[in-house]
């Protein structure tokens, strides 16, 4: 590698991470020397001179591990091409990762105005992104919004904008992780420059905990965010109360694709929300229903028809922006033993830049490599800077973790590399984490997608590399064949278990009902095969789970004390029962095996995509994932995904170089409604009006589009690029005359206005007027010497009936 000589200064200018190391005390040199070499490659520099630096005495033996090569007061970097990676004689597998290449092209739009005044942002992300803004904004009571939105792409603020736009009503979001709930309060915090405690996890303050319950319930409580687990529990009660009321605004699943993929045996409290879900519903006065928000980066077809079935509403919308990760450049490598594997990996981490991310899917078992495991291999190698999380960590340890890659910290609590199980990193928002390994096979696609997610959310290149030995094969295969009840012994804990106390169709179950074949009924193995069969016949749309409102939880509960108390909660369950005919073993059997043959082909499916990516494949990597990501609703709605690729063993085997995804209009499926207010409906007739004038008047014009925002127009469509103005706290946004007319089939129908100017031609106003005939309202001002584009012989005004001059319809409005 030729370039010039460069001066350790620069390299800790260019390098933070180095910086803080260099400053410490006793840095450790293996860390220091992979900060090294990655610094060289960023600078394009071959050469550092280590005269006066605290490096010049460090042995040859240190460097040369990392491809560095010390010749007195010099050192020089060379190629890592390793035999066992399949190169094909391009770029060095650490090269455009440790020089930040830039992955990811800037996709960003201007913000709508209701956006733009909730956040202060002025442009939306992506096109998907403003989409989804849009979405939720419009959503009304017991709608359910599903958004598919790549990471980076701003999922989060979708549901912030509503929260914060509506308040004092109410929101909750749900998610899978503490440390991703205290992440998202802090992001609140700093945004809303506010103190104010938005986070419910067991081992938070008890008054804070005591104020975020009693919130809830008195309706001072805007914004919480928790697990499905208090939520479930200890927040119930006050969300009842909060639903029963009307406040309750918005529910939310944050990073929703692990419902499906998690299932009722792993963390089955976020089916269990699904059924409380329900009664918030159902207990809300008729029109103030809470809007339910889903947020994914992924969505599979089997996770959409799991999330449509566990939420369903009165409408539904899926605003899918898919498109591959362009940030990562896939490597694969089967190592023949686990002492290769280990090999492998440290001289991975010798060379590939900081920080890093290192998956497993054990912590303690010897089935497989596990995190204890590699953490020790870290450390014989010389690396200090690591931390290993698994095992349910404590809420304290993830965020260390997270502060320590984020060098948010004291200089000795920083990161290079955290070792993991796959509960962490859901959501966590670490822009710059450029290296994600897994010691393991990941037991579904979605799992080695988003792991690898966390990566490159800056949109500079990472790497992602995958080392396997046939055991990790074998225990990824293990855990995918979830075991699956027959259709025999099914009927037959159904059978005894629908003995419980009917009141309708609802039926509450004791789930320690038995049958000829159970010794003990009391056991936990006899209510888990009781949960999987009730869990079973939902998946078949037999019956629907609900939750029964739980006693006595205490406000001090910490987080394992939670996962107890639903436990127990759980030797009874309530369900709905949606066909009336299961008592008929025939049809419950035929019904049943339905289901089961769903969920297997669904859990085979993501294993054999997971296992064909790591083995390796005759085609590009990312038009592997965009295939498997493409979603079909039960409409035969499709959802196509954009393709990118920051490298993969395909295209580097034919020369083709990294990609962005083109950019592309976001694809839609349902439609929301939203009415005008009354007073100015009573104004139409048929859903139209117009209102004329005889000459400009700026000041009539701002005053009218204001008054008619205020009243519930959504659209403001004109040819002209005038930024309008409104007090409104409705949502509402600007289009040009093209973006309506091309959107008359258009997901929303909404309360529209066209204002019609000189510049706009006749063939597109009448095909502007005729994607108006499709909204809910459809206002026109104009001109009253504008003619009718259909009908030269009358004015438009006369055509689009009735008619208001501006400033009788001004006193009117």
């Amino acid at each position: 590698m030729t370039g010039p000589t460069i001066a350790l200064g620069d390299l800790r200018h260019n390098d933070p991470r180095l910086d803080r190391r260099l400053a410490a005390n006793n840095p450790a040199p293996h860390e220091v020397a992979v900060l090294v070499r990655s610094g060289l490659m960023f600078a394009r520099a071959s050469t550092l001179n280590l005269i006066d630096t605290p490096m010049r005495s460090w042995d040859t033996a240190i460097w040369q591990p990392h491809g560095l090569l010390k010749d007195g007061d010099t050192l020089t970097l060379t190629p890592w091409q390793p035999s066992w990676l399949d190169t094909h004689g391009g770029a060095p597998p650490d090269e455009p990762v440790s020089r930040r290449a830039r992955r990811r092209l800037d996709g960003s739009v201007p913000a709508d105005r209701f956006y733009e005044g909730a956040t202060g942002q002025a442009t939306a992300k992506t096109l998907a992104q403003r989409d989804a803004l849009r979405a939720t904004a419009l959503a009304g009571p017991g709608d359910t919004v599903i958004c598919v939105l790549p990471t980076g792409s701003g999922k989060t603020d979708v549901v912030l904008t509503r929260a914060i736009r509506y308040r004092p009503q109410q929101a909750i979001i749900i998610v899978p992780t503490v440390s991703l709930a205290i992440d998202l309060e802090r992001r609140v915090q700093d945004f809303l420059k506010t103190t104010e405690r938005f986070a419910y996890y067991g081992a938070a303050d008890g008054a804070i905990k005591d104020r975020i319950h009693t919130g809830i319930a008195a309706g001072s409580q805007w914004l919480t965010i928790a697990g499905p687990e208090a939520a479930c529990l200890s927040l119930a009660r006050p969300l009842l109360e909060a639903a029963n009321r009307g406040t309750l605004d918005m529910i939310v699943i944050d990073e929703a694709h692990i419902v499906a993929e998690w299932g009722d045996a792993f963390r089955p409290a976020f089916h269990t929300f699904a059924g409380l879900r329900q009664r918030l519903l159902a207990v809300a006065p008729d029109g103030r229903q809470a809007t339910t928000v889903l947020l994914t980066g992924t969505l599979d077809t089997y996770g959409l028809a799991t999330l449509t079935r566990l939420f369903p509403g009165r409408n539904r919308l899926i605003v899918s922006g898919q498109a591959t990760r362009p940030e990562p450049a896939w490597w694969n490598a089967h190592c023949a033993t686990e002492n290769e594997k280990r090999d492998r990996l440290i001289e991975a981490l010798r060379h590939l830049p900081r920080p890093a991310l290192v998956y497993t899917t054990l912590h303690t078992s010897e089935r497989s490599t596990n995190t204890k495991t590699v953490q020790s291999w870290l450390r014989k190698a010389g690396f200090r800077s690591t931390i290993e999380i698994a095992d349910n960590p404590s809420p304290q340890r993830r965020q260390a973790a997270v502060a320590g890659l984020r060098l948010s910290g004291p200089l000795e609590d920083d990161l290079d590399v955290v070792v993991a199980t796959s509960a962490f990193g859901l959501g966590i928002d670490i822009p710059d984490i450029r290296t994600v390994i897994h010691a393991c096979v990941p037991e579904t696609i979605d799992r080695l997608y988003q792991e690898v997610g966390r990566s490159g959310r800056d949109g500079l290149a990472t790497t992602s590399l995958v080392l396997w030995t046939a055991a990790d094969m074998a225990l990824a295969e293990s855990i995918s064949h979830e075991r699956l009840l027959g259709v025999d012994l099914a009927w037959r804990r159904w059978k005894s278990m629908r003995n419980g106390k009917w009141s309708g169709t609802h039926l509450t179950v004791d789930l320690r009902a038995d049958h000829a074949g159970v010794k003990y009924p009391s056991s936990d193995a006899n209510i888990y095969w009781n949960i999987q069969t009730l869990s079973a016949m939902d998946r078949a749309k037999m019956v629907r789970r609900q939750w029964p409102i739980p006693e006595n939880v205490p406000d001090d509960a910490d987080d394992d004390t939670l996962e107890v108390l639903f436990d127990n909660q759980r030797s009874a369950a309530a369900v709905e029962v949606l066909q009336s005919d299961l008592d008929d073993e025939s049809t419950f059997k035929t019904r049943f095996a339905a289901g089961q043959r769903s969920a297997r082909s669904g859990s085979a499916a993501a294993l054999a995509a997971a296992t064909h990516l790591v083995r390796g494949l005759n085609e590009c990597t990312n038009r592997y994932l965009a295939r498997n990501y493409q979603v079909e609703d039960e409409s035969g709605d499709r959802f196509p995904v954009s393709v990118a690729c920051g490298g993969c063993p395909h295209c580097r085997r034919i020369g083709s170089l990294p990609r962005s995804a083109p950019m592309h209009h976001t694809l839609v499926a349902g439609t929301i409604s939203m009415e005008a207010h009354d007073d100015l409906r009573a104004l139409s007739v048929d859903r139209r009006l117009s209102v004329r004038f005889d000459a400009p008047d700026p000041a009539a014009v701002r005053s009218l589009v204001d008054r008619l925002i205020r009243r519930g127009i959504v659209v403001v469509a004109a040819l002209s690029s005038t930024a309008w103005t409104s007090r409104s706290p409705n949502p509402w946004w600007q289009e040009d005359i093209a973006s309506l007319i091309e959107r008359r089939l258009a997901p929303w129908r909404v309360p529209t206005l066209l204002i019609v100017d000189h510049g706009l031609d006749d063939t597109d106003l009448a095909r502007a007027l005729t994607s108006l005939t499709n909204q809910t309202l459809g206002v026109v001002l104009t001109p009253t010497t504008r003619r009718d584009p259909r009908n030269p012989k009358q004015f438009l005004h006369e055509a689009w009936t009735p008619s208001y001059d501006i400033y009788d319809l001004l006193r009117k409005v």
